[in-house]
């Protein structure tokens, strides 16, 4: 009996051996090849704010011309080189006159803030009115049926008997929208008036808006605006499309006024923010010293803030430093260490006018500028790539701002700037320092996707502030094709997976017109009309707006030549695992997909990918050549995935309780 079983347990041992290593060989083969494993287990991190924030700054006319919605072009004459620009006469038969620009020897101004006025001298009216015309930013976008506000100031000279008239029209002189008569006087007056618009069959930037005389003699214009309707119906706020597309980003952080706008080593060539605030027309306008970027400061403190509340991010406000440029520009300077006490004193009214009560001096201005209560700002930034080249100079002018603040408002957070990757640091600093800023242009960014895997979690947290992979360099309309939203994505996905470390990230430079930029890429672009987003928006939308996840997974990875990062998002009750990969080769990639610790899954993944090759780019003729497209794959605890090539993907994973 004892042989006979021994018999039959050789017999059964046999085949049931041969399953087993068949079933081996079987899984070996399976997990053979690139393979990926996340570790449910052991959640991470708090997932950072990755592509969460926004530097803000005007140049590529991303304000005017662009987010902000007023559509005249040099509206209160304050351009340096040529204070009537963007201006022309318009007339028609025998009809004559001509423009000129006015300083305060010529004409009484407007008030002290205003240095320049226009004068349209009108010599003939033999065929009809004369007028005064502006086309806008390269073009004027007007719709049927929409109210634009209009408003201006206007004075007379003594020669002048007749009525002024305010009408949108096309450039062919097909008129869309008329005001009634204003009657001008010898003193400056404000008018205003509400044009709708009828007639409009086609949305064409072809148009303008004019000022007609109906009789000859002087008449003077100053501070001149058409508003449309605006996003959120701010009155001094931003183009509706152009808005939506940045509420699109679910943005939690906003920086302003940049960058570069916020060099200076004094206050007579600092961006102002004093001169941002209060009604328009007491606004000094300028056009910045450095890279020569337009400012008329229309869109200035308040708007900025108020955006941000509109948004619902924190405003991170950037300071001077006392540095202006870097040691190699012809526009260096250092304020000297006893002489920073205007930029300090500037930087605490500031903080008076954003944080104090409506008693205070500072903040009673606030009140009366429309905003009662404080607007709570608790991030500031001082200077700009100061610590890169002028390191040196900058620390103790950096510890001197730092310890006025805090005598003051001790619970403000400050950021010290900042980093770049010519600059290679330990990342150890003292308490002086809340956070790091480094900014990062790269033809290519997937280099640094490894970049903060060695920096200890204990030390301050980086804020990447400025980043953009640029395949063709950073110079005027680069728009920023696919291959550039690869770069962005393997970089963003090693900062996620490294979220002990960051704060937030955001994208170099929002937006740009078509045409009239000087420094790119932007992830946002617009003509007079329509608008369009490159490849890295809807990389960042995707990945990091719509699915940030809420606690980081651990993950190993083998054979894989993909930029990986997972999270777990129990946001709003889900309980999925997000899995994030970026494929930057020309091949693709099948990846054995091991979801550790997961127990039951729901079989139907959702996956939204992006793709196409690197020249792809988007354009105001083909704004969606590269958007996202969704789709459900088979999901599992072990599952298989073909990454495609050349592809940014973001897997979804429910888990079954």
């Amino acid at each position: 009996m004892k042989h006979f079983n021994r018999f039959v347990f050789r017999q059964l041992l046999i085949p049931a051996t041969i399953v087993l290593l068949v079933l081996t060989i079987l899984s070996c083969a399976q997990n053979t090849g690139p393979t990926i494993t996340v570790d449910l287990s052991k959640p991470g991190a708090v997932v950072a704010d990755i592509c969460r924030g926004q530097q803000i700054e005007e140049f590529n006319h991303q304000f005017e011309g662009g987010l902000y919605t007023q559509l005249i072009n040099n509206p209160s004459f304050e351009e340096l080189k040529n204070p009537i620009a963007e201006w022309s006469l318009v007339k028609s038969g025998s009809s004559n006159g001509n423009l000129s620009s006015q300083t305060s020897a010529e004409t009484g101004m407007l008030n002290k803030y205003q240095k320049h006025c226009i004068s349209l001298k009108v010599t003939s009216v033999a065929s009809g009115d004369v007028g005064l015309a502006n086309g806008g930013y390269w073009g004027i976008g007007l719709k049927n049926n929409t109210t634009y506000k209009v408003s201006f100031w206007a004075k007379k000279g003594s020669n002048f008997n007749g009525t002024l008239k305010a009408k949108l029209e096309g450039k062919d002189g097909k008129v869309y929208a008329q005001s009634a008569e204003f009657k001008p006087t010898t003193a400056w007056q404000h008018f205003t008036c509400d044009l709708m618009t009828s007639g409009i069959t086609n949305v064409t930037g072809n148009n303008r808006f004019v000022i007609y005389a109906s009789a000859t003699g002087d008449v003077f214009f100053d501070v001149v605006t058409v508003m449309p309707p605006t996003w959120k119906n701010r009155p001094n706020g931003l183009r509706p499309d152009l808005g939506e597309k940045l509420a699109a980003l679910k943005l939690k952080f906003v920086q302003f006024p940049g960058g570069c706008t916020a060099e200076s080593c004094g206050m007579d060539t600092c961006w102002n923010w004093k001169n941002s605030i209060g009604p328009l027309e007491e606004r000094l306008g300028s056009t910045r010293n450095n890279w020569n970027y337009k400012n008329d400061l229309y869109f200035g403190m308040d708007e900025y803030l108020q955006l941000c509340e509109d948004l619902g991010a924190e405003a991170v406000y950037v300071t001077s430093s006392g540095i202006s440029e870097t040691p190699h520009s012809p526009l260096y300077g250092v304020c000297p260490t006893d002489k920073m006490h205007p930029i300090i004193s500037d930087i605490l009214d500031l903080l008076e006018y954003c944080n104090g009560s409506a008693t205070t001096k500072w903040g009673s201005k606030r009140a009366a500028n429309g905003h009662p209560k404080p607007y709570n700002l608790k991030f500031i930034e001082i200077g700009n790539e100061n610590g890169w080249e002028t390191a040196k100079e900058y620390s103790p002018r950096y510890a001197t701002i730092h310890d006025s603040i805090l005598a003051h408002y001790p619970e403000m957070k400050i950021m010290y700037n900042g980093f770049r990757q010519e600059n290679l640091v330990s990342h150890t600093f003292g308490n002086s320092v809340d956070f790091v800023d480094e900014h990062f242009y790269l033809k290519d960014l997937s280099g640094l996707y490894n970049k903060y895997d060695s920096i200890d979690p204990a030390c301050k947290k980086i804020c990447v502030a400025e980043y953009a992979s640029s395949i063709h360099g950073n110079g005027g309309d680069v728009i920023g094709n696919f291959g550039d939203a690869l770069g962005d994505a393997a970089f963003m996905l090693g900062c996620e997976k490294n979220s002990e470390r960051i704060w937030w990230t955001g994208y170099g430079n929002y937006g740009g017109m078509v045409d009239h930029s000087n420094f790119g890429p932007c992830i946002v672009w617009n003509d007079a009309v329509s608008c369009f987003a490159s490849p890295s928006y809807y990389m960042q939308k995707m990945m990091f707006s719509d699915n940030q996840g809420t606690r980081v997974l651990p993950f190993t990875q083998n054979l894989s030549n993909c930029f990986w990062s997972a999270s777990i998002d129990t946001e709003s009750g889900k309980n999925d695992v997000l899995v994030k990969v970026a494929n930057t080769k020309g091949t693709a990639e099948t990846v054995n997909i091991i979801l550790k610790g997961a127990g039951k899954v729901d079989r139907v993944g959702h996956s939204m990918i992006l793709t196409g090759v690197p020249d792809d780019e988007n354009s105001i003729a083909n704004p969606t050549k590269v958007v996202p497209k969704e789709g459900t794959f088979t999901a599992g605890t072990s599952f298989k995935y073909e990454v495609p090539a050349y592809s940014v993907t973001v897997l979804r994973v429910g888990i079954l309780k």
